[in-house]
């Protein structure tokens, strides 16, 4: 990692800790949002890690956004910095990128909007903080291509709901919003690596938040006796401390290989996806496991509002299903390989396979 990025990364760290406590998070899951906290991050500049240099921005790697993204899930931040992250980039990829910060994502995950005669029309719903932000970058169809709209949020009808981990999540309708800007996307993007960027972040926040669990859990059975000596000391304990363990290494590894990945300049699109899909999907299996063993070794203690592991439970739960989840993406997984090997082909892939045992 360069000089740079782990001071970008520092600094960030340095605003998590002091502004992003567990009773920020618990107070935001009641309805009051950190604004000292996202001021901070804007200040900072963190917002435009993807927003390149000539735009105003960070212009910064791949791979600094998604470490960025797992340090803020460790804290369980609630606020949208995945989210202007991840819009930020949309635009880049339309040419609209610019050093707005406060930007958000609109990605319909079946039927995409539509732009027509400069007017935009359709509904998206499970929008992430929608109103927390003064901008939303939208995927849609112009003439049959891919398009990123950017659109005053003023613009749109917000239903606004939210999540089980009680951050906002809102259905956002078009009806005939004029963008303030829109883009086509070059040939090298598509809804589906879209789709996949949007998966790539929710799996690298689980692996964030599995990597804090792992250490509250460690610290908590040390901490906690039990018939005369610390939980630690039980070998059933030890057993699920350790799944909890491999569980979060497994999936970390998973989403870092993923970001290698997509984060490599002639990368193919085929590789990136099954990398994403990969990601996700053991992320995302990760994310049930570990929220079982964790609240088995807490016991009571981890449903208590006032204990952190809730927030970050909860979270996994509400990550693990967007953008697709490991159903989703082993089905993905499974089609996308069987449409790359011929089971009729005696010569082919099968059949070298078969020699070989």
């Amino acid at each position: 990692m360069e000089q740079s990025d782990q001071l970008i990364l520092d600094t960030a760290e340095r605003i998590f800790a002091d502004h992003c406590s567990a009773d920020v998070v618990n107070a935001a899951d009641s309805g009051h949002y950190p604004t000292e906290l996202w001021g901070a991050l804007k200040e900072a500049g963190l917002l435009l890690v993807w927003v390149p240099e000539a735009e105003g921005g960070v212009g910064g790697s791949m791979g600094l956004g998604f470490s960025l993204i797992r340090r803020a899930a460790r804290y369980a931040l609630p606020v949208p910095l995945a989210e202007s992250l991840v819009a930020n980039w949309l635009l880049a990829q339309a040419g609209l990128a610019s050093g707005e910060q406060s930007n958000g994502f609109a990605l319909a995950l079946d039927a995409l909007p539509e732009l027509n005669n400069g007017e935009l029309h359709g509904v998206v719903e499970g929008v992430a903080f929608a109103s927390q932000v003064s901008q939303l970058a939208v995927p849609c169809l112009q003439s049959g291509q891919l398009t990123i709209a950017l659109v005053n949020v003023d613009a749109c009808e917000i239903s606004e709901q939210r999540s089980l981990a009680g951050e906002p999540r809102s259905t956002v309708a078009f009806k005939g919003a004029v963008p303030l800007a829109s883009g086509t996307v070059h040939s090298g993007g598509s809804i589906e690596l879209a789709r996949g960027m949007a998966a790539l972040t929710r799996a690298h926040q689980i692996a964030g938040a599995l990597e804090h669990i792992v250490t509250l859990t460690v610290n908590y059975v040390q901490e906690r006796n039990q018939f005369g000596r610390a939980l630690s000391r039980f070998q059933a304990i030890q057993h699920s401390v350790a799944d909890i363990a491999g569980e979060s290494a497994l999936a970390n590894a998973a989403v870092e290989q993923a970001a290698r990945t997509v984060s490599q300049p002639d990368c193919e699109f085929d590789d990136a996806l099954m990398a994403i899909a990969t990601a996700k999907s053991v992320a995302a299996e990760a994310a049930g496991k570990v929220a079982q063993l964790a609240h088995q070794a807490h016991g009571a203690m981890g449903f208590s509002h006032e204990y952190p592991l809730q927030q970050y439970s909860r979270r996994m739960w509400c990550w693990r299903e967007e953008f697709g989840s490991e159903f989703y993406w082993n089905q993905w997984l499974g089609q996308h390989v069987a449409s790359k090997v011929s089971l009729t082909d005696e010569g082919g892939a099968w059949a070298s396979i078969a020699r070989a045992y």
